[in-house]
């Protein structure tokens, strides 16, 4: 399938198909090497350069499909003291009345089987209000890790919640709960996000609930948490492998310093904990460089490019184009959809600029306001006709605010290769 023992599998996300790579498929690019969807790297690199809208998002979620084959599970049932035809008739009937089911699913009632009343009492009704607060990317298995980690802190292997005692799952899903409401409180009051639009992995707030938990209040560096959070983000810590990525930081939580040992294990992705300009080079599907611009911006004081107001604890951040797409010609419009071509403003804002050409627009608009957002302030830059040089200007003063709001919520860290 990776192109080992001379078998190179190729995937097509339009026609969701996979074939042997031959001449046809090499000459035709919507054919995908599964090598490179299996590997980190390349991954990030192919996601970057995804074209924004609806098609491009489809794209990207049959790649993620096909990556999370890694994670399949190959479950193996003996039959003991039944016959051969016995075999047949069970394997025919999960494989013809089956219903395909996801991980989240089994451990569910793995769950429900050892401890009676537990999902239906208390994780159904937590789940749905998180739901409702718009943390829907926080999934039952984010919070089954999480709760496993807080009734054993300080066992070396992980042991599922179906191999606990009931007292002992009772007892630690009440203080999973807490930290959770304690993690999200993190998110707004750090970052001013009230939902997960924009935070975009579930899996990342893992390590800041654990910590919620098992570390007192006057201990806790909330600042470092979310500097962890950005990073972690940034360097798509979780887009490859995220089981095995978790174990890894859930150790690192066990850690006398905590913090370090999760910088640590990003330090295995990327030597130098810093963003770069290439970092926000991305498509707008590169949600890992979206909340890094995010973050760099509000480390400004993120002000709305129509109304100056704080574009915080918004139920909705919307994006907005700096150069306006539809005044590129038609042929490379799509190159207008990149991370350094957006602010972010209220959902509720009016964002009609009529015809207005950049050159117009962006001298209406107060210096303090386009500073926030990071916008390059030379206005020979401020042109459709001056893109290129406009984005790269842009990257550049994105990665230097972001780098300044690491740099003070993780003082005395070691961030850059030295």
């Amino acid at each position: 399938m990776n192109g080992d023992e001379g078998i190179d599998v190729v995937f097509h996300p339009e026609y969701d198909e996979f074939r042997l790579a031959n001449a046809a498929t090499r000459n035709d690019r919507n054919w995908f090497r599964i090598a490179e969807l299996w590997d980190d790297h390349s991954y990030r690199q192919l996601r970057r350069n995804l074209d924004g809208g609806r098609a491009a998002d489809k794209r990207e979620a049959r790649f993620e499909r096909v990556r999370r084959i890694l994670e399949y599970e190959v479950p193996l049932v003996r039959m003991i003291d039944h016959s051969f035809d016995d075999a047949v008739r069970a394997f025919t009937r999960i494989n013809t009345l089956g219903v395909r089911l996801k991980k989240a699913d089994i451990e569910s009632a793995k769950v429900a089987a050892r401890h009676s009343g537990f999902i239906a009492e208390e994780v159904a009704p937590f789940l749905d209000k998180l739901k409702h607060q718009g943390f829907t990317r926080l999934n039952v298995m984010h919070l089954f890790r999480a709760c496993a980690f807080v009734a054993r802190p300080d066992g070396r292997n992980r042991t599922p919640l179906h191999e606990l005692e009931q007292r002992e799952v009772l007892s630690a899903w009440k203080e999973t709960q807490r930290a959770t409401e304690q993690t999200i409180g993190l998110i707004r009051s750090e970052l001013g996000l009230v939902n997960m639009e924009i935070l975009w992995s579930g899996a990342l707030l893992v390590p800041l609930i654990v910590l919620c938990a098992t570390t007192p209040p006057r201990d806790r560096d909330s600042r470092a948490l979310i500097g962890w959070l950005a990073l972690g983000a940034l360097l798509h810590r979780y887009s490859g492998s995220s089981e095995t990525s978790l174990d890894q930081d859930l150790r690192a939580c066990r850690d006398p310093d905590p913090i370090g040992a999760l910088l640590g294990n990003l330090r295995q992705v990327r030597p130098s904990l810093t963003a770069t300009p290439n970092d926000f080079a991305g498509a707008l599907n590169d949600r890992s460089g979206l909340l890094a611009a995010y973050v760099a911006c509000v480390h400004r004081g993120i002000l709305d490019f129509f109304t100056g107001g704080k574009v915080l604890l918004q139920n909705a951040v919307d994006k907005h184009h700096i150069l306006p797409r539809g005044q590129f010609p038609e042929s490379i419009r799509s190159t207008a959809d990149n991370i350094a071509n957006v602010v972010f403003i209220g959902g509720d804002v009016n964002r009609s600029i009529g015809q207005s050409g950049p050159e117009v627009y962006l001298r209406r608009i107060k210096p303090r306001i386009l500073e926030s957002q990071c916008i390059p302030m030379e206005k020979s830059l401020w042109a459709i006709d001056q893109a290129d040089e406009f984005w790269s200007a842009r990257r550049v003063l994105l990665a230097e605010a972001f780098n300044d709001f690491l740099r003070q919520a993780l003082p005395q860290r070691r961030l850059a290769r030295q």
